[in-house]
């Protein structure tokens, strides 16, 4: 009986764990979508029918969490007059991953998910610890789900950058591509973007929109370029950018050097892609030497053996 509930208890736990990641990590900006329904020239958003389509969690529960959490940051500002430069630091940096992983959530919505999956499983591997027999021993279960539950976390985050970032790194020279015959073409570096915008998707056109947006609000193009290289963080998209500002700088055509990073790029990709090639073979070796060659083995010296056994 004790065991059931234990199953039972981990089994709400795990069921929560995953409806708080889900909710938080799939949300989407309904700023972002307006503006990429308005680049795509599609209809307009009918903002109030779009509430009422989502569902009781979309239009009660987030908001209520989001004024809590609005709430605990303005009071932990109000009570820490003196916040070290460290854990501003930090506070930075996690708000750079939670973007390079194209999660939109704050840094203390992410904090309150993984203190709830901390918890939850240090909860359920004392209650599993207990179950088993091991009382002695709970105290060490806990401290394993609370190192568990941490890595988790971490190695959720790590992913879905990793995830973003190889979807960059595919989608960039397509877009080079594109956004080159469009400036030879005759279109401005604007309307150029503009037009990549509307006929692609994917992480790095979510950061294009986000770049167009600046510009298209008084940013210089300097700096929008410059802080679309610091969102992305891919030497890809370091150099594209910093072509572009250099041109700009030393006045040479754009043109030029949007035709010359298209073709850097695709030769980068192949040349990629012909290194993953030449790897195959060197990690097809283990699969072989464990399972292919010991089945070889037996094949041939088998009847050899059953005869010398068989004399002996």
């Amino acid at each position: 009986m004790t065991g059931f509930i234990a199953l039972a208890w981990g089994a709400l736990i795990f069921s929560l764990i995953l409806l708080s990641l889900g909710a938080y990590g799939e949300r989407r900006d309904l700023v972002s979508r307006r503006v990429s329904s308005v680049l795509n020239n599609s209809q307009k958003v009918n903002i109030l029918d779009e509430e009422l389509s989502k569902p009781l969690s979309e239009r009660l529960i987030k908001p209520l969490l989001k004024a809590f959490f609005s709430k605990i940051e303005k009071y932990a500002i109000k009570n820490s007059n003196t916040e070290s430069n460290t854990k501003k630091q930090k506070s930075n940096k996690l708000k750079k991953m939670l973007h390079q992983a194209g999660m939109s959530i704050s840094v203390s919505e992410y904090s309150f998910i993984r203190l709830i999956v901390i918890v939850s499983t240090a909860a359920l591997f004392g209650i599993i610890s207990i179950a088993v027999g091991l009382s002695m021993r709970s105290v060490l279960g806990v401290v394993f789900g609370i190192y568990v539950g941490y890595t988790v976390v971490r190695f959720q985050l790590a992913s879905k950058i990793s995830k973003r970032r190889r979807s960059m790194e595919k989608q960039l020279p397509d877009v080079l591509d594109l956004l080159s015959v469009n400036v030879e073409a005759g279109l401005g570096f604007e309307q150029a973007l503009l037009h990549v915008i509307g006929h692609f998707e994917g992480p790095i056109i979510d950061e294009l929109t986000i770049t167009y947006r600046e510009m298209t609000m008084g940013r210089p193009r300097r700096e929008a370029l410059i802080l679309l290289a610091e969102r992305c963080d891919l030497n890809e998209v370091k150099t594209f950018t910093g072509s572009i500002v250099q041109a700009e700088q030393l006045g040479i055509s754009i043109k030029n050097v949007l035709r010359t990073q298209a073709t850097a790029m695709r030769t980068n990709r192949r040349n990629k892609v012909e290194e993953k090639a030449m790897k195959i073979s060197v990690k097809i070796l283990l699969p072989m030497v464990g399972f292919i060659f010991p089945v070889l083995l037996i094949v041939l010296m088998g009847p050899a053996a059953m005869k010398i056994i068989s004399i002996f």
